[in-house]
């Protein structure tokens, strides 16, 4: 009996020695953890602190104060190009002057190439768009502003910014013209080309594959363009890819939307309408001064 108590007592006093060391070790963990938390805090702090700094500085410097670019689009219903003028008013917010001169497709337009053979020295085997009537162009001159909405979208290389522009438009509508095939038999073959534009008279010819030897040249009918004038507006996101000195590289989407006091007429036996919409993708390059 003496000797199990011994043996107890024996036990208990190797134990406490190892409880008091469990119990130091686990506070010496509780404070490295405590102590790593703090750190993680404080960097959070400083990644927060270069965010805040991103916001203030990134596009909102004031070395400079105006930029001119020249940029050119690819729209849903064909192509624009011109220039954009920004300078900036106050801090992240811009006044935006924009000139772009766009050429229009019709969905229906497609290119095509005459096959026969026969009466080839007539005119040139040119390709041409069955059905076109008109060579339809848009002049636009716009007044607007642009908004940053993020300064460093990814490590302070891309802001990203809302334009948004409205003003008058001028639609062109130039003749498109082609060289139609005559032949008569009185009294023997005679085939001749003539240069026409469409009409009511001439349909049957005008929409026939088969006497169309080819597009006349693009400057024909260029004194019968008739104007036709309106009012648009564009909404768009810009991204500034990289934060430059001096030389702009800016991509823009969006959209733009334009109606006219007149039909805007491109294609025969197609309707028509006043007004014009389409989504573009920009890309514009420029420079930037004081």
């Amino acid at each position: 009996m003496l000797r199990c108590k011994n043996a107890l007592l024996l036990l208990l006093c190797l134990q406490l020695p190892y409880q008091s060391l469990s119990q130091t070790s686990i506070w010496e963990n509780d404070k490295s953890k405590l102590k790593k938390a703090k750190e993680k805090g404080s960097r959070n702090v400083t990644k927060l602190k270069s965010w805040k700094k991103h916001i203030s500085e990134w596009g909102l410097d004031t070395n400079y104060r105006h930029s001119l670019s020249l940029g050119i689009k690819l729209n849903t219903n064909g192509w624009s190009s011109g220039l954009s003028y920004l300078r900036n008013e106050s801090p992240g917010k811009k006044v935006i002057w924009q000139l772009y001169f766009s050429g229009l497709q019709h969905e229906k337009e497609v290119k095509q190439q005459r096959r026969a053979t026969t009466y080839n020295d007539l005119a040139k085997n040119t390709s041409y768009s069955l059905g076109k009537i008109n060579n339809a162009y848009i002049l636009q001159l716009a007044y607007g502003r642009e908004q940053i909405l993020f300064p460093a979208l990814i490590d302070g290389n891309l802001s990203l910014s809302l334009r948004y522009a409205v003003g008058p438009a001028m639609a062109l509508l130039k003749p498109y013209y082609l060289n139609l095939l005559y032949v008569s038999y009185a009294p023997e073959e005679h085939a001749y080309s003539q240069s026409e534009r469409f009409t009511k008279e001439n349909a049957d010819k005008f929409l026939n594959p088969a006497n169309i030897l080819g597009s006349d040249k693009w400057s024909k009918g260029l004194g019968e363009t008739r104007l036709i004038p309106g009012l648009f507006a564009e909404l768009a996101i810009a991204l500034e890819v990289g934060r430059p000195e001096s030389f702009v590289k800016t991509i823009t989407i969006g959209g733009n939307a334009a109606i006219y006091t007149s039909k805007i007429e491109m294609m025969a036996e197609r309707k028509a309408y006043a007004y014009q919409a389409c989504f573009f993708v920009g890309l514009s390059f420029g420079k930037r001064w004081h």
